[in-house]
């Protein structure tokens, strides 16, 4: 049986990610754990588990700084390869997942949102993962003009259904001293972690922009081999994600786009994070290039020799994180 580690509790939209990526496998087992970065730690010290599914970005909020700060630092502490500048982390990417987002005030089944709100409570307070605010922020904002007497409060947690569960834990109907609770507090959920907690969907679809999605990675263990007919069929477009630094020098990242133009790779996005050397260092504002692209089916293995060479002499560290399958949802 295949265990899959995503960030739960379950209900979340990691869940449903990881259920997409294996919905054409049998002997799938989903596995909750507390944070991203448990479900990089655990797959790489714990043969029990086989893959994770973790959160890369949202179409509406872009990057999950999570992710790639671990991806980040994977990459500067891993081991390198003798005789190259190519360091390779105990993990790969071998599959992508995209889940349409759409965002609900969820409460408990007693509550009754209505006009009179002001009259029952003074105080909303609402849990959500860090990242659904910007996604909702002009729903909240048009809620507050709603209900101008009533103050609003944010409080993070580690993910939507979390969120779900201590909105539901914190509403009581008497306040520490017995009388009326004049605190309504609220989650921002899906309408999985809704119905999985029994709680009340008090209006779907609070997202500011319509078609929000969010983009999920699937890792597994770099010495395994992956049989991809467990992930997604092979028909779609393959994409890459090399990381790599670079000289502080005049050119040093053109040179290395330059690469991909010469070997035709269509590049997909480019994004970067910063890091120290070491932890002596005092030199700040070094960077971590991301670079996705279109995996050229056309090109030789020669050719492919070709690329990585000139990628090795341009780079002070790179890692190519994997080549997988572009999830067909990528062009709904």
């Amino acid at each position: 049986m295949k265990k899959v580690l995503f960030l739960g509790p379950e209900g979340t939209y990691s869940h449903q990610a990881a259920i997409q990526a294996f919905e054409n496998s049998n002997d799938v087992k989903y596995i909750p754990s507390p944070s991203i970065v448990h479900c990089f730690d655990e797959l790489e010290r714990n043969n029990e588990y086989s893959y994770s599914v973790v959160p890369l970005e949202n179409s509406t909020n872009g990057q999950v700084v999570f992710s790639y700060d671990i991806l980040r630092d994977r990459m500067l502490n891993a081991t390198k390869k003798e005789g190259s500048q190519l360091y390779e982390p105990l993990l790969k990417i071998v599959g992508e997942q995209y889940v349409s987002i759409a965002h609900c005030l969820i409460g408990s089944n007693d509550i009754q949102f209505k006009e009179t709100l002001e009259e029952e409570y003074d105080t909303i307070q609402i849990y959500s993962h860090p990242q659904v605010w910007g996604q909702v922020a002009k729903y909240l904002e048009n809620l507050g003009k709603k209900y101008p007497k009533i103050k609003f409060r944010k409080s993070d947690t580690s993910s939507t259904s979390e969120a779900v569960t201590v909105a539901l834990e914190q509403q009581t109907r008497l306040d520490i001293d017995g009388n009326p609770n004049k605190i309504l507090n609220l989650a921002i959920g899906s309408q999985a972690a809704a119905k999985i907690n029994g709680a009340q969907i008090l209006q779907a679809n609070i997202n500011d922009i319509k078609g929000n999605t969010t983009r999920f990675l699937v890792l597994k263990r770099r010495n395994e081999v992956t049989p991809m007919k467990e992930l997604l069929s092979t028909d779609s477009e393959n994409i890459s994600l090399i990381t790599f630094t670079i000289d502080d020098s005049p050119g040093s990242l053109v040179d290395i786009l330059n690469v991909l133009k010469q070997f035709s790779l269509n590049m997909c996005s480019i994004n970067s994070r910063p890091f120290t050397s070491n932890k002596l260092s005092t030199r700040k504002w070094q960077y971590v290039f991301f670079v996705e692209y279109q995996t050229n089916q056309a090109l030789s293995e020669q050719e492919w020799n070709d690329y990585y060479t000139q990628l090795n002499q341009k780079s002070l560290k790179w890692t190519l994180w994997g080549s997988f399958p572009r999830d067909k949802r990528y062009y709904d």
